[in-house]
Order: C-alpha cells, then sequence, then structure tokens
C-alpha cells in the first residue's frame, strides 16, 4: 500500500541574481574575496542610487577615475558594477567609449509605462488574492511611514526619505504576488521609471495629492477588492508619466 507522503512546495527558479522578492542581487564576485564582498554590494547600490536619483544625468560620461574618487573602488569593482547595471538598462556602453548613463526620451517613458502597468496590475492583482496578515500589516506599516511625510505632492515628494519609503509601500502592495519572476521583471520596470520620476521631481507639475492616491490604494487592497486596486494603480502611474512626460518635454523645447 502507497504511503501518503505530505506533497512539498518546490523553490521556484529565478535568474541568477533574483531574491524572490524581486531584488537584484550581486552573486558574482569570486571565491576567496570574501573581504571585498560587502564593498562590491556597496558600490553597486551607491551607483544605482545616483542614477536613480538623478545624481547622473542622462548621457553622462561615467569615467572610472572620477568613480574611483566617488566610491573608493578598486577598477575591477566598478567594471563589475557597471556591467551590472548595463544588464539593467540603466548604463550603456559604446566602443572607445567606456561607459555612460542611458539616455532618456516620452517615447522609452510611454514604452517602459505601458508594460510596467501590465506587470504592476498583475503581481497586485495576485497579491491581494493571496496576500496574507504579514502582507496586510506591511502595507498598513509602510503607507504610516510614507504619510508622516507631510501632505500634498511637491513638498513632499522632495524630501530625501521619500523615494525609499515611496519603494517600499509600492512593493508591500505587490510583496503577496506568489511569482518571483513576475516581481522580479515588475522591480526592473519600477527602477527604470523611478530614474524618470527623479528628474520630474523638482519641477513643477500638475497639482495632485500623492498621499490621498496611495491611501485609496491601500484601502482597495486592504478590502480585497482587486479591480478597484488595479484601477487606481494604473490611473496612479499614468498621472505621474504625464507629468513627467511635461517636463521631459519642456526640457526638448529649451534644447
Amino acid at each position: 500500500m502507497a504511503l501518503n507522503r505530505p506533497v512539498q512546495r518546490k523553490t521556484p527558479l529565478l535568474p541568477q541574481g533574483i531574491a524572490e522578492n524581486g531584488a537584484i542581487l550581486v552573486t558574482s564576485a569570486p571565491k576567496g574575496a570574501a573581504d571585498r564582498e560587502p564593498a562590491a554590494f556597496d558600490v553597486l547600490r551607491h551607483m544605482r542610487e545616483d542614477i536613480l536619483s538623478g545624481q547622473f544625468e542622462p548621457g553622462q560620461r561615467l569615467k572610472i577615475d572620477e568613480l574611483r574618487a566617488r566610491y573608493d573602488a578598486s577598477v575591477g569593482t566598478l567594471r563589475e558594477a557597471l556591467l551590472h547595471l548595463l544588464s539593467e538598462g540603466l548604463v550603456r556602453s559604446a566602443m572607445n567609449r567606456g561607459f555612460s548613463v542611458a539616455p532618456v526620451s516620452v517615447a522609452d517613458l510611454r514604452d517602459i509605462t505601458e508594460l510596467r502597468i501590465q506587470f504592476e496590475v498583475r503581481a497586485m492583482s495576485d497579491a491581494i488574492k493571496h496576500g496574507d496578515e504579514a502582507w496586510e500589516a506591511e502595507i498598513v506599516t509602510a503607507l504610516h511611514l510614507l504619510l508622516k511625510l507631510g501632505t500634498g505632492d511637491a513638498p513632499v515628494t522632495r524630501s530625501a526619505e521619500w523615494p525609499a519609503r515611496h519603494r517600499r509601500f509600492h512593493q508591500a502592495l505587490v510583496s503577496g504576488c506568489r511569482s518571483p519572476w513576475l516581481l522580479h521583471f515588475r522591480s526592473t520596470l519600477f527602477d527604470q521609471a523611478e530614474r524618470y520620476r527623479s528628474l520630474g521631481r523638482t519641477h513643477r507639475r500638475s497639482p495632485r495629492d500623492v498621499n490621498v492616491e496611495h491611501q485609496q490604494l491601500a484601502d482597495a487592497a486592504l478590502a480585497r477588492n482587486v479591480a478597484k486596486a488595479c484601477d487606481l494603480a494604473e490611473k496612479h502611474i499614468r498621472r505621474t508619466v504625464d507629468n513627467i512626460a511635461k517636463v521631459l518635454g519642456r526640457g526638448a523645447a529649451k534644447r
């Protein structure tokens, strides 16, 4: 007689260097280099943050000598970080010209947006259907921290803490999604959108209250209202993109 054995859930296969929440990890440090691994992690993280926050301008050359002074890192560590950023689409490489920050354009922003909305609503839909109490608690916590920064739009989004808290809130909404691959691609597109968002953060935009939008998103998700939450998420993304597109358009007109 066959024994009834418990069915074990298999861990899904992920692309190399991808965590289950979709985050990108540095995994290529050679064996025996444990002492320098933290430096490699830090350099990649700081360089990515500097690109996403607009510290490096679109199209700016990333010269190794200047990067060594900025990050106090070896040439090998810097090149490793740049190759990771190249694979993420945040950096470009040209023969005999080295590395540079990827350019921006309204067309590129629109392309990213259409794909991002698809991944965002699919991940959110799955998270709402299958999220547990820990998922609910993280949404409440992340929203609380985001709203503590103040009210309105421009004064809030220009604060130094806002990008990290904003990322945590949107990550919380989809964290109940069961597909690591979906979360990975969604995270990549979020980073691309964050770079554009940083370009428009310090410019005058159409008036809106982002805190109200975030509160409505959280309420719909916690009420397990998939249709409403996904509709609000799409409108939230499109409002931001429309504002950024206007900023990019004004910049192109000045040139």
